[in-house]
């Protein structure tokens, strides 16, 4: 310190740093923080305080303490003296404080030691003041200082303290041995000069890393709560590790003011370029951001310097369930945006080069011992934090638009292919609400289901959204009376999609169910493109976390299209389509497939048949400005094709009778173009009373999984495998049967061939059936679904499945 600094006077800093008051960026004031400052160095110094019960100083020694001249003025034990305390007298700071910093030197030998303290009151009456708080360095340096110890926070007051008062408890154990107190300063600081809370509208999803299934949580920006602008380069990190520090006290009342002191302190006091904590929990559960740049913005104040994220909950003892959950949610979502696994350890060197294992969520006193915090309750608390974090990361979401327990029966099916046990919500978004919440424990490479039926069937409109903290695979089925329908889940929310099929003819009918599940109302521009190459438009509104049902015959009857929809955020969209001589439950057929995100060059499809009594279509949709020509493979069981070649007009559908080009034969299908298109396969049968379409898939891939399936009741499952590659391809199957036991069934396909697995013929009476399929080559796989042979009368529909590939979620 400089000496010319550290006389027993009180300096009255204005204006320290320049804070920003107001959340708007737009309209930012200064806003004044004043430090003032206690200091204690010279013999004169140390002299000038009471000397216990004794009028004044005996020589150079007082109530077992000495003075002694070194360094310009220590403070120590006395000889034979094992124990003593300093107390400075009242000080009147000149100004109000709110809260203390402390900076200083000493000298601790083994077998000794200082206990420093302080307290502070409105007045100097022994009733205004408040209890005596510890002072305690840890790993914390001055760096205006040279390195001195420094408190790591700031200790808090209640705003309108006026007198400051220290106290030095020496101790030894060793004869002749004594600590060492040779410099002290104190900083008053008062920063209640600005918002002292804030309101709802300053809480906004934090604004850092990359896109995650976890929500951010809502925080509190630095310019909303007062945080001073720092011109200090950033240096980025790669986080590795979270480490969780305490700071303040449970009584803290107003944590900005808080903040704003530690904020004047770290930089204006100990010359830090900034904050050392990327975030601040309080007790009530507010976030707030720390240091300027977000997460990987480098601290090299703690913990040796190491990449981490550095969360600081206020208070002394156990956090509050407020302060839990906002801190639960904090760490999940760090987690997953920054991988770093909330139970995983990583790998950190010590300055002797030498690795160690580090808790990926570590406590600061794992790391610095010395520093005292967290608290006993939060170390108690460590491992079921991380736990609790893990549990609360979202690993997979699934959207479905389409929900209806009036007109159908309605199951929600989940796999769940890890090797932990995945904790699965199911939220239905019944209309008019409000939502329902179901949760499950699913096993390792378990599956479940809930009937939707079985909890309400009073409504036509019950959007879903399946969540679990593991990488499930979601699908619903839907049952229709005499047709059913079944798809696997949307798991990527767009801003556009398209839709190959679409038919408003004689007795179909076409549904756009569009569901937003974000906060705030979406609008959407629907673009029908038909096979004449003619064009329609409509405007429609999603309302937040609801849904929109377009009956497109509305808007264009008598018509056979595709679909473009262009919202103004991400939404979901699928398509439902009622068919047959009455188009009602019980008689109609009835199909619901998701919208195509990515339009491609290369579409495939496993499943194919034209053998009676089915009729199938390939649908071409060409949303370009420009024609684009098409070449259309169909593929044997034995790798033999037959190719056509086809020109689809800009933004029109095509539609390709596939019976007219291969009769009364099984196939694959793959198809090329020469722009980006959208494509679908459809199937129908029992006079076009019972039928199923969708996309097909953009790429081959080696691991394809079914979360549904059954073989019990007359229903026929099929697997239908494609091999578009050039080699053979050596595919396995593991089945989780409805008992819980894994079946496993093997092939051999040559390439480019088709393949058809009779799973209703392998495992006869599976009431439930999920899959894996995995392969040795690129392939694609399909599901097809009969509720007894189609044809017959026992028949009551059908319906295909594309898998879920391996990189989803």
């Amino acid at each position: 310190m400089r000496r010319a600094l550290l006389a027993l006077v009180l300096v009255i800093m204005t204006a320290v740093g320049t804070v920003a008051r107001a959340p708007s960026l737009a309209a930012q004031t200064s806003v004044p923080v004043q430090i003032g400052k206690l200091a204690l160095s010279s013999v004169a110094d140390w002299k000038a305080n009471p000397c216990g019960d004794q009028p004044k100083w005996a020589s150079d020694t007082c109530a077992g303490l000495l003075v002694s001249n070194n360094a310009g003025g220590e403070l120590r034990l006395a000889e034979g003296s094992t124990q003593a305390t300093y107390t400075t007298a009242l000080s009147a700071t000149g100004s109000l404080y709110n809260a203390v910093g402390a900076v200083w030197r000493a000298d601790v030998p083994q077998g000794t030691s200082l206990k420093l303290e302080i307290r502070g009151g409105t007045s100097p009456a022994e009733a205004d003041l408040t209890p005596w708080q510890t002072l305690v360095a840890g790993d914390a340096r001055s760096q205006t200082d040279d390195g001195a110890l420094a408190l790591e926070s700031v200790r808090p007051f209640p705003g309108g303290m006026a007198v400051l008062q220290l106290r030095a408890t020496f101790g030894s154990t060793v004869a002749n041995a004594s600590p060492v107190l040779s410099e002290i300063t104190l900083s008053a600081i008062n920063a209640t000069t600005g918002p002292a809370r804030l309101s709802p509208e300053q809480f906004v999803p934090a604004p850092y890393g990359p896109a995650t299934l976890t929500a951010p949580p809502a925080i509190v920006l630095r310019e909303s709560w007062g945080a001073a602008p720092t011109d200090a380069p950033i240096v980025r990190q790669a986080p590795r590790g979270i480490i969780l520090h305490q700071i303040g006290s449970d009584d803290l009342v107003g944590t900005p003011p808080f903040l704003r002191a530690l904020a004047a302190y770290d930089t204006s006091v100990l010359g830090w370029d900034d904050l050392p904590f990327h975030f601040f929990v309080d007790r009530e559960g507010a976030i707030y951001a720390g240091r300027s740049g977000g997460p990987t913005a480098l601290v090299e104040r703690f913990s040796g310097g190491d990449a981490s994220i550095h969360i600081a909950l206020i208070g002394a003892a156990a956090p509050s369930a407020p302060q839990q959950a906002a801190l639960v949610s904090l760490l999940a979502w760090l987690g997953q945006a920054y991988g770093i696994a909330p139970g995983g350890q990583h790998l950190v060197s010590s300055p002797d080069g030498k690795a160690s294992s580090r808790a990926n969520i570590a406590l600061h006193a794992d790391l610095a011992p010395e520093s005292g915090d967290p608290s006993a309750e939060l170390r108690a608390q460590a491992a079921a934090l991380r736990t609790s974090a893990d549990q609360a990361t979202v690993r997979a979401r699934w959207y479905f638009a389409e929900g209806n327990t009036f007109n159908f029966a309605e199951r929600l099916a989940v796999l769940n292919p890890s090797a932990s046990a995945a904790n699965v919500s199911f939220r239905l978004l019944r209309q008019p609400g409000p939502a329902v919440v179901r949760a499950a424990t699913v096993q390792p490479s378990g599956r479940a289901d809930l009937l939707v039926n079985g909890i309400f069937s009073d409504t036509t409109d019950v959007p879903a959204i399946v969540e679990a903290n593991a990488p499930i695979i979601a699908e619903r089925f839907m049952n229709f009376g005499a047709d059913i329908t079944s798809s696997a889940g949307v798991s990527r929310l767009s801003r556009v999609w398209y839709f190959a099929e679409g038919s408003t003819v004689g007795s179909s009918r076409t549904y756009l169910l569009l569901f937003n599940p974000q906060g705030q109302k979406a609008g959407a521009t629907i673009t029908y493109m038909k096979s004449d190459g003619t064009t329609a438009q409509q405007q429609v509104e999603v309302p937040a976390q609801q849904r929109t049902v377009v009956t497109v015959a509305d808007a264009l009857p008598g018509s056979t299209f595709g679909m473009r929809v262009i919202a103004t955020q991400p939404i979901v969209a699928e398509r439902t389509m009622i068919f047959g001589a009455s188009s009602t439950p019980s008689t109609g057929g009835v199909h619901t497939a998701a919208g195509v995100v990515t339009l491609s060059r290369r579409w495939y499809f496993a499943e194919g048949t034209t053998r009676a009594p089915f009729k199938m279509s390939i649908l071409a949709l060409n949303p370009n400005a420009q024609p684009t020509n098409v070449s259309v493979s169909f593929h044997t069981s034995d790798g033999t094709f037959i190719e056509r070649k086809y020109a689809v007009p800009p933004t029109s559908q095509l539609a390709i009778p596939v019976n007219e080009v291969v009769p009364e034969l099984g196939i694959a299908t793959t198809i090329s173009a020469d722009r980006p298109i959208a494509a679908e396969r459809a199937l129908y049968w029992n006079n076009d009373a019972a039928g199923t379409a969708s996309a097909g898939a953009i790429a081959p891939a080696y691991t394809w999984r079914f979360a549904d399936g059954r073989t019990s009741e007359s229903f026929q499952e099929y697997l239908l495998l494609s091999n578009p590659s050039a080699n053979p391809a050596r595919v396995t199957v593991d089945f989780v049967l409805s008992d819980g036991k894994i079946a496993t069934q093997s092939v051999l396909m040559p390439k480019g061939a088709r393949y058809t697995m009779p799973v209703h013929e392998l495992y006869p009476g599976q009431s439930a059936i999920a899959a894996t399929v995995r392969a040795t080559q690129p392939i694609v796989a399909e599901r097809s679904l009969f509720p007894g042979a189609p044809g017959t009368d026992a028949n009551k529909g059908g319906a295909t499945t594309l898998g879920v590939p391996e990189d989803l979620p």
